[in-house]
């Protein structure tokens, strides 16, 4: 049995493009980083280690809160509600809510009031219990009488902009889209106004980087480089992403906020600490060292929204945001669920609070020193940046066609595979069955059920290629759990076409599901390569080198020199994978691509750690024939490689 990510590590190498000249030099080549990349499954358990630590401590507050390290923090758990169908998190959003009474802090100035105003919105849009009386009546206020200097520090941009798109949609009026140009437009261009002998704005378009407000601007660190603070720029990321996403479709205005965020990102990457955090002084590091958490999970929620709406290409970004995700739940996220690193509320760089666990724990009646040691604001950023990464790797069993044993009326089968938490698919009686077919064979890890209501169901799921022969892949017929349950196949991963989920009994005499799907990682598609003709430069006796196409990862290819793929076909590809058999895996490999299998190209090289993978190449959309993977050396005295994969771009090559 293969084990799940939390024991097998899975590189992401990005791809460095070598003149043809170099082609047979390969030796000189350079060579890439590895990272590991998180599985859906992994992504949304952490998700839920952080959030379900957090989930007692408003509770226990002296009085509701709607500012915005709260607002923030409810946010996040809304996304996190979005991503795993839990009702619980959706049902916390709501009793926040509630016990604001569905207004803002008038003690708090705006935009940073309104920021409870955002996901005020997003709750209404599942449940008109979530009043949007007070947040009417102050925008239609607000879009004609508030002054443009209100927004005068860069923080203002994610409390506040948000807003504007939503009202825009809310009331079908432009001149909410108007407003937010405005106040934006001031923010970068103006703001210095406010103070005396300065002029433009809060943006530095030398260093594509914000300001935190006019005070700072000619201020320099102890390196004598300007201050840029860490979490106001993650701010301003996360306010670009926040307003393309929520911009009405086709809007114009799109690409001026989409520039923006290309050109923080190209920055923002290039100032990433090697551990993938970012800095509270993002030019400079060694003034304040530790890890900062709210900043880098700001950032990566940009920039892996941006990977996500095709605003920025994923060889160069996709690295960067799974850089920062991984440095978050492998050093901030603490085994307790407790979030360390995150820096205070302030006005500018300072030392987060380091430690393991809160100086002072929750009781019963108590937060303890959670919401200071941890503010909310963190907790809600990570879930932000989860809920992006997590829809980099969706589920392939969406929109596919399906058969149920049986279905209710306006509650069809369809309705468990259509990505809409507010349907479900509805039979009476055990057991049911819902089966699949994701239309080809796909390579798929994991399974997740949402039940409606957070029903506890005892089911099974089994995976077939042909529809004829069936393996268990998930045994849940003993389960009392209640809510959303996301399990790794008990074979690992493997060829998947069709998918059949077996209800056999539950809380109720019904079955009612709101989500079935089906994972595995980053862009889920057929392999190309599965099945075809493979040959080798060298293969030892009973492995040659068809058993790294045969989508068994039982079985491997052992030899030395190349391997090599007959594509069905010229297809323009952008990702390969590679599973090496640990611990006699490759080390230093090239991978090359070929239309005539005569004249070939070298598109990356790399040095792989010794673990099974899966090593993932991404690279530029390429047309391929042939494609070629070079074993420079290994960790063994032949090389073992359990599959070689290929997967089709959706982009059109140079895209």
């Amino acid at each position: 049995m293969r084990k799940g990510l939390s024991a097998v590590a899975a590189t992401l190498l990005l791809t460095v493009p070598l003149p043809a000249h170099q082609a047979a030099a390969l030796a000189s080549a350079p060579v890439t980083g590895a990272l590991l990349i998180p599985r859906h499954d992994a992504i949304i358990a952490a998700m839920k280690l952080a959030a379900d630590y957090y989930r007692p401590i408003y509770p226990k507050l002296a009085a509701p809160s709607s500012n915005w390290l709260w607002a923030t923090y409810f946010q996040g758990v809304h996304a996190l509600f979005q991503a795993t169908g839990e009702q619980k998190y959706r049902t916390d959003a709501m009793a926040w809510g509630n016990s604001t009474r569905w207004t803002i802090n008038p003690a708090a100035p705006n935009p940073d009031s309104v920021k409870a105003g955002q996901v005020y919105y997003d709750l209404n849009q599942l449940d008109p219990a979530a009043s949007l009386v007070d947040m009417d009546a102050l925008m239609a206020h607000d879009v004609d009488a508030l002054p443009d200097d209100t927004y005068w520090w860069a923080d203002a941009l994610f409390m506040g902009l948000p807003n504007w798109t939503r009202w825009a949609s809310r009331t079908g009026q432009s001149r909410y889209l108007s407003k937010m140009d405005s106040l934006y437009d001031w923010t970068r261009d103006q703001a210095t106004a406010r103070c005396p002998g300065l002029t433009g704005g809060l943006y530095d378009p030398a260093q594509h980087l914000w300001y935190r407000d006019c005070t700072v601007i000619g201020q320099v660190a102890a390196n004598g480089q300007p201050v840029f603070w860490g979490r106001g720029n993650g701010w301003v990321i996360a306010a670009l992403a926040q307003v393309h996403a929520t911009l009405p479709a086709g809007d114009p205005r799109a690409a001026r906020y989409a520039d923006m965020l290309r050109a923080m990102a190209d920055r923002l990457r290039q100032v990433q600490g090697a551990d993938g955090f970012w800095r509270a002084s993002l030019l400079d590091p060694a003034g304040f060292p530790d890890p900062e958490t709210s900043a880098t999970a700001l950032i990566a929620y940009g920039i892996a929204y941006g990977v996500r709406a095709g605003l920025l290409d994923a060889p160069t970004y996709l690295p960067v945001a799974v850089r920062a995700w991984n440095g978050l739940v492998g050093k901030a996220l603490q085994p307790s669920g407790f979030l360390s690193y995150v820096q205070a509320p302030g006005g500018g760089p300072a030392r987060p609070y380091t430690g393991t666990g809160p100086q002072r724990p929750p009781t019963t009646t108590s937060a303890g020193s959670v919401p200071n040691d941890s503010p909310p604001y963190g907790v809600g950023a990570l879930l932000l940046a989860g809920s992006e990464l997590a829809r980099l790797t969706p589920p392939m069993s969406t929109a596919k066609p399906v058969q149920a044993s049986a279905e209710q009326v306006g509650n069809e089968a369809g309705h468990a595979v259509d990505g809409d938490l507010g349907t479900r698919w509805s039979a009476p009686g055990f057991p049911q069955t819902l089966t699949v077919d994701l239309g080809a064979p796909y390579r798929a890890s994991n399974a997740v059920l949402v039940p409606y209501q957070d029903r506890p169901y005892r089911y099974r799921v089994e995976t077939s290629t042909d529809g004829v022969s069936w393996s268990l892949a998930v045994d849940r017929t003993a389960n009392t759990r209640a809510g959303t349950l996301a399990d790794p196949f008990r074979t690992g991963t493997v060829d998947v076409r069709y998918a059949r989920l077996t209800v056999l009994g539950g809380a109720s005499t019904w079955v009612s599901i709101t989500e079935f799907g089906i994972y595995d990682g980053y862009a889920p598609r057929p392999n190309l390569a599965r099945g075809r003709p493979a040959y080798a430069t060298s293969a030892a006796a009973g492995h040659p080198a068809d058993l790294a196409t045969d989508s068994d990862l039982a079985t491997f290819w052992s030899g030395a020199g190349s391997l090599q793929v007959d594509l069905p076909a010229r297809a323009t590809v952008d990702t390969v994978r590679i599973f090496s058999r640990a611990p006699a895996g490759p080390r230093s490999v090239a991978l090359l691509v070929s239309i005539d299998g005569v004249t070939w190209r070298t598109l990356a090289t790399a040095t792989l750690p010794n673990v099974e993978g899966p090593h993932t190449f991404l690279f530029p959309p390429v047309p391929v024939h042939w494609l070629q993977l070079q074993a420079l050396s290994g960790y063994g005295s032949q090389v073992q490689i359990e599959e070689f994969e290929a997967y089709q771009s959706t982009a059109p090559p140079g895209s």
